[in-house]
């Protein structure tokens, strides 16, 4: 089992038992947890690429590909469009986030919020 945990403003990122400074913290913003994609998906193994030109960002976890657009509320998940919920955009830091439980469940991790310390943890079964 992969377990992921984060904090809402808060750089620390915690993937199994290893512990990461992120540059860009998770958010909120219109009742949506944004997250920087390139930590995330680098954190659980998964290649992430960036094409300026198209401003598309992929990332490749096992036989997945992701592909992102900025100003985009979809992505597609190996080849198939999905509706996110809000739109990709690149903060103040150069960081491409996302609505993170839009992209978690269609990966089939399960997310768990924490109200008491606003941590989030995610976990997905070994596949």
């Amino acid at each position: 089992m992969t377990k992921v945990w984060m904090k809402l403003n808060s750089s620390e990122l915690k993937i199994n038992d290893k512990m990461i400074m992120m540059d860009t913290a998770p958010f909120m913003s219109n009742d949506n947890t944004y997250i920087p994609l390139r930590y995330l998906s680098e954190g659980i193994g998964a290649e992430v690429t960036w094409n300026d030109t198209t401003k598309e960002v992929e990332v490749k976890a096992g036989s997945s590909v992701l592909k992102f657009w900025i100003g985009k509320d979809y992505m597609e998940a190996n080849g198939v469009r999905q509706d996110i919920g809000a739109q990709v955009y690149i903060n103040k830091d150069g960081r491409t986030v996302v609505p993170l439980r839009f992209i978690t469940e269609l990966l089939g991790w399960t997310v768990t919020w924490n109200q008491a310390d606003n941590s989030i943890t995610l976990t997905q079964a070994m596949k």
